[in-house]
């Protein structure tokens, strides 16, 4: 079986790459990555001696490149990573995210229409469903929470996860969809929270404070995210 991780080069893409290899080795995994500054190809590098690994650098937003993928890897799955995810860079340029997590998905979605697949899955997060009050901790989010963005990054997560619906309903594509609270783990990019914070503290460096510090957050352990 072949199977595309999309983004495979970021910090959830690279863990799950090694998961599915260690737990399918009788699979092919190819990994299609554009390597912006969230992807770190050394991350893969064990993969790389793996026989039935390939990595292909390209854009999920450039519909050639896209065609050529499954022309060439003829893939059975679709697990696509591949996002802009940090919310202060949507605010400073949301066209960015908007091409990637919008049109990167509606990209893919006519290719497994095209060719057929066994399975596309759409990696998201629950930041579409926005905030809980601080005051209500009985309060939680579920899958039929109504959708409630408060960035573009999540505004464009929630608007690939409707195309994905719409695909699967339509077009009787075989799709899922996870929404992941934040991750932490092996290859977590440094400006995130949890890295930040220890990197500071080994510095002795102020710790960052968001708001008046009373927000809470759910934390999922990469690797019990990629086993789910």
């Amino acid at each position: 079986m072949n199977i595309v991780v999309t983004g495979g080069a970021g910090f959830i893409g690279g863990n799950f790459v090694y998961y599915m290899l260690e737990k399918y080795p009788e699979h092919r995994i190819i990994c299609y990555d554009k390597l912006t500054y969230a992807g770190n190809l050394a991350t893969l590098d064990e993969a790389m001696k793996n026989k039935n690994f390939k990595f292909i650098r390209g854009d999920i937003s450039d519909r050639d490149a896209v065609d050529k993928l499954f022309q060439e890897e003829k893939p059975d799955i679709i697990v696509n990573f591949a996002a802009e995810s940090h919310v202060d860079r949507s605010i400073e340029d949301p066209e960015l995210f908007l091409r990637t997590n919008i049109i990167g998905t509606s990209v893919l979605l006519d290719a497994c229409r095209k060719y057929g697949i066994k399975r596309y899955h759409q990696v998201s997060t629950d930041e579409v469903y926005g905030d809980l009050p601080l005051d209500r901790p009985d309060l939680f989010f579920t899958e039929t929470t109504n959708l409630h963005t408060s960035s573009p990054y999540s505004a464009s997560k929630a608007s690939a996860d409707l195309l994905v619906q719409a695909y699967s309903r339509t077009y009787q594509i075989p799709a899922t969809i996870s929404r992941c609270s934040n991750n932490y783990g092996p290859y977590h990019f440094p400006e995130k929270l949890i890295p930040l914070m220890i990197i500071n503290a080994l510095h002795d460096k102020k710790l960052p404070v968001y708001g008046a510090g009373e927000n809470v957050r759910d934390w999922l352990y990469v690797k019990d995210h990629c086993s789910a």
